[in-house]
């Protein structure tokens, strides 16, 4: 039966009682005149009730006149004549006008109330339909709770709510409007327990207070009310700032006269933990002792026990509480540094606090930084190494505390789908575990099912897979191999479908695979494959680390195979290192070779190492060259091929033949390129100055001026090199100190094709203007690549506008002028963000499939660490110089040391390019005295 018809007859029953009761009454009294009864002293119906009923638009409505007497009237009744109100006249006829005209208007309500509902119904049913295809739409779930209230259908909003848990944890908002609804319902003794397991599994997903209260609050209508109340102050009641308030109404709600024992115990675990305004509970317990002690003597309270915990719990509040203040006066949207605050929060507090409440502190972190995966796996490696020893004594049996590392793992998961290291540490949990292969296979469908945004975490997800198959593989069983070779090439396969060329650019899984065919799965041949295609893709041809691991390899299938990888390695165009290369050529070849083999390789080496020093020895005077000149004789080094450079005795007697015109021609040169040094420069004026770079090496002052017209340009001077040619920077002296604020604002503009670079000129390097763009994860700015080329700003800021209000929209150009195809997008808020990688990520752009994450910039190296060893990979370090040796420690005195340099270069190169005298002899060695005369000079 509807509700509106149930509420309809218990208010046509109430009327006719007590219009029997009136009528009894009047009956009895002296007079025996009939009074009419007013049903003014029933609860009349509130308007609200009168116009969703409206079947009592129909029947009798109380009316009380202003004559005094109350008189029982129905509107179904003709009434002869009229009412004078104000000295006018309403007729009956304009009465029953209004009455039609008041139904007509309910009527239109109703009917945009279920127009309405059949709306909301409908996009309830699209909504269902897209998360079919795409089940990690967040906004949708979001969208399909909030519809389900409005198509006021209880199955929807179950449904709607059960499809969003599932995939995601839900905000404690959620949980409690969607509990509100249940508890409402809820009468019968099944239905409050699903209640009761509704929130429970709404405090699984997130640590909330204000959830834990709803929770208390309902704890009265269940069966087993203690242990609620249990699970609730073992938990909550921990919480520094607000683990008071549930310990204070859990003894409102159950007070000494119900239960004594409990009612104590309440106040002996409250002081144990520390807790704000602690002290205010503790002076509250004794004056309860104090003022009961005669009815507490059966108890035996030890107060000495008591104060000891109690002034230890305060030791530490006071320890904990600089970082609690910091937490709560932190911005609610600063994730990362109130992560950064729990991080230092933890680290101290670990020496010295609880089990239960240090497990709480990480609980509380989590939920407040729910996408920062660093806490995450901060709260998972906590977890998983206090299981290796145990068990705490200490530790409560409550649901909280019975976590397990995988636990955990799969709620980090649940809401930093796109962490990589999450997915790998959630392997080597189950690895631990000795669960089955499909349990940890199904961890890496999750993991492709994600969608990172870039290469390296699939990469590193595969890597780790397939790192974990071969150590539970049997390599003597055939079928176990083929299923190892069938993954490695599944995972080459599927990285190279969705990322193309950049998918694995090291070839990582091809090296594993090699590795391993080369080694237990006993297939050379197949191995040899994989790693001339490791060596023929990106720059692994230059690595000499490379190729010597290639060569180890290849050493256990064919030694003439060997040798000829080696030569092949040796030849290689910009090979990093090739002295390495040669050097273990000829170890390889004293160990393994013949004598004919030992000498060809001696042959080939010395041969390729006269023409790299040959090459390295003319490209070492070139330091002033332009970079054309420079390339061009990294080429030539490259080149082994290349014919050998002309005699050193020629070049000799040419540079002797010509020294005044050479001399002369640089020191003009030089005169030319430091002209602009020589001007006086009026460092008062460096507020005004901007420093302008990346211009055309073809733009001229004026034209400076006239491409800036917004700008009030005193001077312009560009710096230019000994051919008087522009080298692509100057400075702008400016009107004013407003010019240099807006000229800043207008960096990377174009300028003839190019975007100009423009910063403030400051002496002080410390001072100077740093990159201007944070290097972190900024989870409100988002990265967009594979953009067409001739996307423009205006497009990009139309196709994210929908998703919320934009705060900075930046295309990314060369500084050449041509569009990278990326660009930065900021929001002002970070749903807005994630609402658009969710809605973008993937989308076709005429044509290119764009791609969208948050903004994570890869690390920079740190220049503060130490410098890693080559020796430790096994490679010879790199020296500048070529015949640069080994330091060794000098007993010379500096002032000799600089002139036996000196000469020794000198006599080493006339030497090196004046044949022998016909004796053979050479200068005869210095001695002491000739040390002595260097001393005096």
């Amino acid at each position: 039966m509807d509700i509106t018809e149930t509420n309809t007859k218990i208010l046509e029953e109430e009327i006719d009682e007590a219009e029997e009761e009136a009528l009894l009454k009047s009956d009895d009294e002296n007079d025996g005149a009939k009074t009419n009864i007013s049903l003014s002293v029933l609860r009349p119906p509130s308007v609200v009730e009168l116009m969703e009923d409206n079947s009592l638009l129909n029947g009798p409505i109380p009316i009380e006149l202003g004559n005094g007497d109350d008189e029982d009237m129905s509107l179904d009744k003709e009434i002869a004549g009229a009412d004078v109100i104000d000295g006018g006249v309403i007729d009956d006829s304009e009465d029953s006008d209004l009455n039609k005209d008041d139904e007509d208007d309910d009527d239109d309500e109703d009917d945009e109330e279920e127009d309405e509902e059949i709306k909301s119904l409908k996009e309830f049913q699209a909504i269902l339909q897209e998360l079919a295809s795409n089940q990690y739409a967040y906004d949708k779930y979001v969208r399909l709770c909030e519809l389900s209230h409005t198509t006021g259908d209880l199955d929807n909003i179950r449904r709607a709510y059960k499809m969003f848990s599932n995939v995601y944890p839900l905000t404690p908002e959620l949980w409690q409007r969607y509990i509100g609804v249940e508890q409402t319902l809820a009468q019968s003794e099944s239905e409050i327990q699903q209640v009761k397991d509704i929130f429970r599994k709404a405090l699984a997903d997130y640590y909330s207070c204000d959830l834990a209260l709803a929770y208390a609050s309902f704890a009265n209508r269940c069966a087993d009310a203690t242990e609620v109340w249990r699970e609730i102050l073992g938990t909550y009641g921990l919480s520094c700032y607000n683990g008071q308030q549930f310990f204070r109404l859990y003894r409102k709600q159950f007070s000494s006269e119900q239960n004594l024992e409990e009612y104590i115990n309440s106040f002996i675990s409250e002081l144990r933990y520390p807790l704000y305004h602690m002290e205010e509970t503790y002076i509250e317990f004794k004056v309860y002792y104090e003022k009961n002690k005669e009815a507490l003597s059966a108890m035996e309270i030890n107060w000495e026990d008591i104060d000891v915990k109690y002034f230890k719990a305060k030791e530490h509040l006071k320890k904990i509480l600089p970082y609690e203040e910091k937490l709560q006066t932190l911005p609610a949207n600063s994730y990362r540094e109130r992560g950064e605050v729990y991080f230092d929060y933890i680290k101290d507090s670990d020496k010295y606090l609880d089990e239960n409440v240090l497990q709480t502190i990480y609980e509380r972190m989590v939920a407040e930084c729910c996408l920062n995966a660093d806490c995450w796996l901060k709260y998972i490696n906590f977890i998983d190494y206090r299981d290796e020893f145990g068990r705490p004594k200490d530790l409560q049996r409550l649901p909280l505390f019975e976590q397990t590392p995988d636990d955990i793992c799969q709620r980090a998961l649940r809401n930093c789908t796109w962490s990589a290291e999450l997915y790998i540490k959630r392997m080597q949990i189950l690895e631990k575990l000795d669960r089955p292969k499909t349990v940890v296979q199904e961890v890496l469908e999750s993991a492709a099912a994600a969608g990172f945004q870039t290469p390296e975490p699939a990469v590193a997800v595969w890597l780790e897979y397939l790192t974990y198959l071969r150590r539970h593989t049997d390599w003597s069983d055939a079928d176990e191999c083929d299923i190892v070779r069938k993954n490695f090439n599944l995972a080459w396969t599927i990285l190279g479908q969705q990322w193309g060329v950049l998918a694995d650019c090291n070839c990582e899984i091809l090296q594993f695979w090699g590795r391993l065919e080369y080694g237990p799965l006993q297939d050379p041949k197949k191995g040899k494959e994989l790693w001339t295609t490791v060596m023929e893709s990106a720059e692994n041809s230059t690595k000499s680390g490379l190729w010597i691991e290639y060569v180890l390899l290849e050493m256990r299938r064919d030694l003439e195979s060997t040798r000829k990888l080696f030569s092949k390695a040796l030849n290689t165009p910009g090979l990093d290192n090739p002295l390495v290369i040669a050097s273990a050529w000829e170890r390889f070849e004293r160990c393994n070779g013949t004598v004919k083999s030992l000498n060809n390789c001696l042959k080939e080496c010395n041969r390729f190492k006269l023409n790299y020093h040959q090459s390295s020895y003319n490209q070492k005077p070139v330091k002033n060259a332009t970079k054309g000149t420079k390339r061009k004789s990294s080429s030539t080094q490259n080149d082994v091929s290349a014919p050998p450079p002309p005699p050193k005795q020629t070049k000799l007697v040419e540079d002797k033949e010509k020294p005044k015109a050479h001399s002369s021609a640089k020191k003009e040169n030089q005169t030319a390129f430091k002209e602009h040094e020589n001007q006086e420069i009026d460092l008062s004026k460096d507020h005004l100055r901007i420093f302008l770079s990346n211009l055309d090496y073809n733009l001229a002052e004026d034209e400076i001026r006239k491409s800036l017209p917004e700008l009030n340009i005193v001077n312009v001077e560009l710096i230019r090199s000994g051919n008087g040619r522009s080298r692509g920077f100057g400075y702008a002296e400016l009107a004013s100190e407003a010019d240099v604020e807006k000229a800043l604002a207008m960096d990377r503009k174009d300028l003839s094709g190019r975007p100009v670079f423009i910063s403030s000129v400051l002496r002080d390097k410390e001072q100077r203007q740093k990159f201007k763009y944070s290097a972190e994860m900024e989870l409100q700015k988002l990265f967009v690549k594979s953009l067409p080329t001739d996307a423009t700003q205006a497009e990009v800021e139309e196709l994210f506008k929908p998703f919320g209000p934009l705060k900075d929209v930046r295309l990314v150009y060369h500084k050449s002028g041509k569009f990278k195809q990326i660009a930065y997008v900021e929001y002002q808020k970070e749903s807005s963000a994630g609402k658009a990688v969710l809605a973008l990520n993937g989308k076709d752009l005429r044509g290119h499939s764009i791609s969208v994450a948050i903004s994570a910039p890869p690390p920079k190296p740190s220049t503060s660490g130490a410098a890693i060893n080559p020796k430790m990979l096994g490679l010879a370090p790199k020296r500048n110089k070529v015949f640069e040796q080994k330091p060794r420690m000098s007993l010379i005195p500096m002032a000799v040391r600089k002139n036996l340099t000196n000469n020794s270069v000198v006599s080493a190169k006339s030497a090196s390019l004046t044949p022998p005298t016909a004796s053979g002899t050479s200068e005869a060695p210095k001695s002491n005295a000739d040390f002595r005369k260097l001393l005096q000079k």
